[in-house]
């Protein structure tokens, strides 16, 4: 045998090996994810098809599942269809190892069960570092398409199932690099709809370069039909709403450690009381029928006549671990609405971070202004 010939076998061998190898590596990932997702205390995972596209510096993952390992939560916590990771080559270009991830058909599922056991809400788990440990090169982009997140509580008659579904997000500038944008302001927008009526929409910008959390947050929800969450209501809440619909505006920003904002929720139509549907329906009896009609008298009360609605504007400011609700304030903004002049329920753009730009190395102290 010549020495061409050794080089030919040499060359064989060696594409065989990397074909094996591109073979085998979907199965070596798929088992990888499996062992990671069950790394968690009280939730164990799984994924169906995983998917490695080399040429493009990416993989994606098929039917990633999170569920309660103890069996009592027949739905699983997160629900994925499919999830790609990307490495973006543009940014490699200039030095930076970061990606890009995009997740379609997501679902979470919130359980209140009446017990720990048989609920779930996924607090107190490391998710972060399970992340982490999937995709670690830096994220600076996620979008979101089609997601869901239901809370149920099987145990109410009715059962509580609800939902904010139709649910887009898109995260850009995670990374918060000079070497990658010419901002270092990373901004959120997401978009969705509550149960059967209603939108909600949220849009954000953040410095994740500051020491302490640096975030501006605009809340819009319009048209939320109140009688959608009626077992809700009747669960958690003293009276029922019969009837109804919410219009909600919030603008929260903070910085330095401190928070400033308003929360401005708007009741339209609202009836808190109906004979047919507490007391011949619902047979709330007399001390609960009473509590209900005195409700109703309330609301009338407080009531815009003219625009039907009930509304108020809660200041809200101090510290960011525990920010103080301004009651006489939103009290006083009760009667405003009631008496004075009817509230809109829109952003008012009263509350912005002139030095959200500033960075924790800059000598400029930032501050939260409200106009």
């Amino acid at each position: 045998m010549n020495g061409k010939t050794h080089i030919s076998t040499y060359v064989l061998i060696f594409l065989l090996l990397v074909l094996v190898l591109r073979l085998a590596m979907p199965y070596a990932v798929q088992w990888y994810i499996n062992e990671t997702l069950s790394q968690s205390t009280r939730y164990d995972g799984r994924v169906g098809d995983v998917d490695i596209m080399l040429w493009r510096g990416a993989y994606s993952l098929e039917h990633v599942v999170l569920y309660k390992s103890n069996g009592e939560v027949d739905r699983p916590f997160v629900n994925v269809d499919y999830i790609e990771f990307t490495l973006a080559w543009s940014q490699l270009i200039k030095g930076a190892a970061v990606g890009k991830v995009k997740v379609e058909t997501p679902e979470i599922n919130f359980v209140d069960g009446g017990t720990d056991a048989a609920s779930q809400s996924g607090k107190n788990e490391n998710w972060l570092s399970i992340a982490d440990q999937l995709f670690p090169l830096r994220i600076d982009e996620l979008t979101v398409k089609n997601g869901r997140v239901n809370f149920s509580n099987p145990n109410t008659t009715p059962a509580i199932d609800i939902s904010l579904h139709d649910i887009e997000v898109v995260l850009t500038n995670l990374v918060n690099s000079d070497a990658l944008s010419d901002t270092r302001i990373a901004t959120a927008k997401v978009t969705g709809q509550t149960a059967t009526q209603g939108t909600l929409q949220i849009n954000a910008k953040l410095n994740p370069a500051t020491s302490s959390p640096t975030f501006d947050i605009d809340i819009k929800a319009e048209n939320v039909g109140l009688v959608n969450f009626k077992n809700v209501l009747d669960t958690y809440a003293p009276f029922d709403l019969e009837a109804g619909t919410l219009t909600l505006a919030a603008e929260i920003a903070s910085d330095d450690g401190k928070v400033k904002g308003y929360v401005k929720p708007i009741l339209h139509n609202v009836e808190v009381f109906s004979w047919k549907g507490d007391i011949e329906r619902d047979d709330d009896g007399f001390f609960q029928g009473s509590v209900e009609a005195i409700s109703a008298l309330i609301t009338e009360l407080f009531e815009n006549q003219s625009k039907d609605q009930i509304a108020t504007r809660i200041p809200i400011k101090g510290d960011l671990s525990s920010p103080e609700m301004q009651s006489w304030e939103a009290f006083k903004a009760i009667l405003k609405n009631a008496f004075v002049q009817a509230f809109k329920g829109d952003i008012e753009k009263s509350i912005e971070l002139n030095q959200l730009n500033k960075t924790e190395d800059q000598t400029i102290p930032a501050s939260v202004n409200e106009r």
